[in-house]
């Protein structure tokens, strides 16, 4: 693993806990290290709203981060993708472009905390839990390949960690590798780019084709990358072939990964699906404790179980409120030994972020979700790629900002009629009506909106 993708995993790590689960999964995952030059950490992120968004709202915290994680590392410059060729011709390090794609590759390093043994399982998660511990202690054979799905700030990302740690642990000789979608498609956006290397074509291949263990994060962001989804079913049926282990984790089931294609799903669920469910309260209770005991956070019983009450559905955001309080104390030399003092060390993180929703805002958000340009969906264009993901934008902004007039919706998006729009409105409300999955997208997208 390059030096910078090791300082960005410890650096996201810290992230996590200081922006919301969210903001977390629309800008940071997005992000990818590319080197380190002059102190500072350079990020890749694949298209300008989420480098806007980044440096617009979230500078502070990041830059917190990096001064927590590592203190050699001065602050970030974030680039985008098509930038990324001139800006490593300027660096003239062809040792990191060859090292773009690394074939002898055996491991990555695995973050050492999420292990089998610090991942608290209840009713919740035991059976994701026993399915991954058993395709860690034999990769390749019954369990494969291994879809885990659940919201995000479950622990999903911890599991595969874990199932990485204890097969390295067992076998430090197989080769294992991690990534997350986002991250598979720019290694095959780079290699598109040099199609005219051969080499780096074959390095890709090779990359991802001679593994012995292949884990993917968040496979609902390959959702409209025709490429990639191309690649990585051609991938699949390589290593399922050789009797390879393959293990992938979404935020959502296998029938509910829209835009993805059938023969890709199909294989998706061909072998073993395993759900995380939001923890009950005595499993939250439980979490809390041995995070607390981790971080070497005293706080009272009645604090854990505020916080267990207070955050129902986030792992995630529930240790950030744990490490909220923790530090809190510790900056004021106080104990964390009541319900009063929790709620004035969380007062100023709970309401420090604002929520104004605009047309444009929904815009965005819509255009994030389906990999689409802004001004696509707000032009002339009538192409199917473009015209649902238009309509659905309509939709939710009748939805959530019921008061803007229709003929002003219409005009946002590339001068339309009123009529248009609610002939948008009323098509989304019958799929809405007669496709539960369908349903369920919407509701994702509002939800996206709301917590944005």
């Amino acid at each position: 693993m390059k030096e910078c993708e090791k300082i960005w995993s410890s650096v996201l790590d810290r992230v996590a806990t200081l922006v919301s689960a969210v903001c977390y999964e629309i800008y940071f995952s997005k992000l990818t290290p590319i080197t380190v030059k002059d102190g500072k950490l350079v990020l890749s992120a694949p298209m300008p709203s989420i480098k806007n968004g980044i440096m617009k709202n979230f500078s502070a915290p990041l830059n917190m981060a990096i001064r927590e994680s590592l203190e050699k590392i001065e602050g970030v410059v974030i680039i985008l993708e098509n930038e990324i060729p001139e800006y490593l011709d300027q660096e003239e390090k062809p040792e990191e472009k060859k090292e773009e794609f690394n074939p002898s590759m055996k491991k990555i390093t695995f973050q050492k905390s999420f292990t089998f043994d610090n991942f608290v399982i209840g009713d919740s998660n035991k059976y994701a839990a026993a399915a991954a511990r058993a395709v860690a202690e034999h990769p390749g054979t019954n369990l494969n390949p291994l879809f885990i799905y659940g919201k995000p700030g479950l622990g999903k990302t911890h599991i595969l960690h874990a199932i990485g740690n204890e097969i390295l642990r067992n076998n430090p000789d197989l080769r294992v590798y991690y990534t997350t979608a986002e991250n598979f498609t720019n290694d095959l956006i780079y290699s598109i780019r040099n199609s005219n290397n051969t080499e780096l074509t074959k390095q890709f291949r090779e990359k991802y084709r001679n593994l012995d263990v292949l884990m993917i994060d968040d496979v609902q962001f390959l959702a409209n990358k025709n490429s990639s989804q191309e690649s990585l079913f051609h991938i699949f049926n390589d290593l399922y072939t050789a009797e390879k282990q393959i293990i992938l984790s979404s935020d959502r089931p296998v029938k509910e990964l829209t835009y993805i294609e059938d023969r890709l799903t199909s294989r998706f669920a061909s072998g073993v699906i395993a759900d995380i469910q939001p923890p009950s309260f005595e499993t939250r209770v439980a979490i809390l404790q041995k995070k607390a005991y981790q971080y070497k956070i005293n706080v009272s019983p009645e604090v854990i179980d505020y916080i267990a009450e207070k955050e129902k559905y986030n792992i995630r955001l529930m240790e950030g409120m744990l490490k909220t309080v923790g530090y809190f104390a510790a900056l004021n030399n106080r104990s964390a030994d009541s319900v009063e003092f929790v709620m004035e060390a969380l007062r100023d993180s709970s309401n420090n972020q604002t929520n104004e929703i605009t047309v444009k805002k929904i815009v965005e958000v819509t255009c994030e979700y389906f990999g689409i340009k802004q001004s696509d969906i707000c032009g002339k264009k009538k192409t199917k790629e473009l015209v649902e993901p238009r309509q659905l934008a309509m939709y939710i902004v009748t939805y959530i900002l019921p008061d803007v007039p229709l003929a002003t919706i219409g005009q946002y998006f590339g001068g339309r009629d009123h009529t248009t729009v609610i002939h948008a409105r009323d098509k989304i409300q019958q799929k809405i009506i007669d496709d539960p999955i369908y349903k369920k997208k919407v509701e994702d997208i509002k939800n996206l909106v709301l917590n944005k």
